[in-house]
């Protein structure tokens, strides 16, 4: 390939990058700005039942997608002339989930509340399904600019979104209008815009898929390969946000206000962990031989170190940085903002070290590091919470981490002294 063509693409690359990495940082930002108004304004109860509901509409909208856009995505890039048949797939198989979110929530709303074991939640499942719907067919759209190599547009979308509900919720509240369904609503209704600006690319989507057809092979090979996104989709979801379902449910909404307004303030952060994993996939996944992917594991090992060291270096000041950030309302909070500090530097050797994975074709390993983390949880929450509360979720966070990434460790050096020895024979 020539020199020219080769820097064009690298130079393209690099701007694709900068993008998606302001796009984060812009989206996170005014989320980021919503949550600490709407936290400072509500006190920590009614941002306890506040974050659920908008807690459930991200979480519902990712889980439901079980993966599906990694399989839209390289297929629409694998086979071009059927990109829009191939969204049209994933537009029925979206719409298919709403459909059976929207009949648990009409028939078992009652159950719904108990599993949380929190009644009250039970008037917000129509905010949540509103707020799940905008969500996913938002995405839908997102995802098919993303196959066309459309960043810019994809980050106007996605930082619209933020834009429109920073801007509503601030207006409610300087109205004096501090309802939690009203506030949510709002919050919910965020992607309308947007979602109806595109409807065109749904009504295309859905002609092409009638018209043309997907082959019954096609089909098969989307299937076979989206089997184990999904598998592996489902425990990484769940543990997004599993620990704050958990103080709802063993808790109060005061103590989940706290401990999400701690989870918040550690969430921009992760924008480092999401451009690492952008930037280093691509690279990674060319190395053939075994040295350079050693080589890259030493580096990112040194560039992770500092970047450790870096974070834990916050810690001393935790109390101060929840006071500045929300103030004296939510001063409980300051252990939890210490652990799921280091659980976040955990969750980042992760991501490095799982790109090494990925790129030696062991993804199936991730899965079940994914699975052993959530298990792991799941044990340490039903022993920890109760006794030491908002805390025992976040230790239980943090030692989960620290079995994903033990597993990782384990299976990374076993399969890197098998694949240098198979490179020997």
């Amino acid at each position: 390939m020539p020199d020219f063509i080769t820097g064009r693409i690298r130079r393209e690359t690099l701007r694709h990058l900068g993008i998606v990495f302001a796009e984060n940082v812009l989206s996170r930002g005014l989320n980021f700005i919503l949550i600490i108004l709407v936290a400072r304004e509500l006190g920590p109860e009614k941002y306890g039942l506040y974050s659920f509901v908008t807690v459930s509409i991200l979480f519902l909208g990712v889980f439901l997608d079980f993966g599906m856009e990694n399989a839209a995505v390289r297929f629409s890039g694998k086979y071009g002339d059927k990109r829009e048949d191939i969204f049209g797939v994933y537009l029925i198989f979206k719409s298919a989930m709403l459909a059976a979110l929207f009949f648990l929530i009409l028939l078992y709303p009652r159950a719904i509340a108990m599993l949380v074991n929190k009644p009250p939640v039970e008037k917000y499942l129509l905010v949540v399904f509103i707020g799940c719907v905008m969500e996913s067919y938002q995405y839908i759209i997102t995802t098919y600019l993303q196959s066309l190599e459309r960043f810019a547009a994809r980050a106007v979308i996605n930082a619209g979104v933020f834009l429109v509900r920073l801007v509503s919720i601030f207006i409610l509240l300087e109205m004096s209008v501090s309802d939690i369904r009203t506030v949510s609503f709002f919050f919910a209704l965020g992607g309308l815009p947007f979602v109806l600006a595109c409807s065109g690319y749904f009504i295309r989507f859905s002609r092409n898929l009638f018209s043309y057809n997907i082959s019954r092979d096609m089909l098969k090979e989307m299937l076979h390969y989206a089997k184990w996104i999904a598998a592996g989709s489902v425990a990484m979801n769940i543990m997004t946000r599993l620990d704050f379902y958990v103080i709802v449910s063993f808790l109060s909404f005061r103590e989940a206000g706290l401990y999400n307004s701690a989870f918040q303030l550690v969430s921009p952060l992760m924008v480092v962990s999401l451009v690492f994993g952008k930037v280093f996939l691509p690279k990674v996944s060319k190395y053939t031989e075994i040295s350079l992917i050693k080589a890259y594991i030493g580096k990112a090992a040194r560039a992770g170190a500092v970047v450790s060291v870096m974070l834990i270096a916050v810690l001393p000041f935790s109390g101060d940085v929840i006071l500045l950030v929300f103030g004296e309302k939510y001063s409980e909070a300051f252990g939890v903002f210490g652990i799921l500090l280091v659980s976040h530097v955990l969750t980042l050797w992760n991501v490095m070290f799982g790109t090494a994975f990925y790129s030696m074709g062991y993804s199936k390993y991730m899965t079940m590091g994914a699975y052993i983390e959530l298990a792991v949880f799941a044990g340490c929450s039903f022993i920890l919470v109760p006794r030491l509360g908002m805390e025992g979720a976040a230790w239980s966070r943090m030692i989960a981490s620290a079995g994903y990434l033990g597993t990782v460790v384990l299976f990374m050096y076993r399969k890197i002294h098998l694949y240098r020895g198979c490179s020997g024979k």
